[in-house]
């Protein structure tokens, strides 16, 4: 299997940070446990896909990204994080 990271940047997937934090958000959870590991895996998927926005080069991604709102969604995760 062909290692996905490649230059610092997770490339086998360019849908995958995107996909991490809109189903983080959509987690739900019954403690405050539950709550702290819904916050942990929003914010690790708004920082993989800032990353990704910044580090951005392929025509393709870039229009995905563009296309799917990319940096609204990380706006919105981020406020989602601030807000709790």
């Amino acid at each position: 299997m062909e290692n996905p990271i490649k230059e610092n940047r997770v490339i086998a997937g360019i849908h995958f940070a995107i996909r991490l934090l809109s189903f983080a958000k959509s987690m739900e959870s019954g403690c405050a446990c539950g709550e702290d590991e819904k916050n942990s895996m929003v914010s690790y998927a708004c920082k993989l896909l800032e990353y990704q926005i910044h580090t951005a080069t392929d025509k393709y991604e870039l229009q995905y990204l563009e296309m799917n709102n990319a940096k609204q969604k990380l706006e919105d995760g981020k406020n989602f994080l601030e807000n709790g």
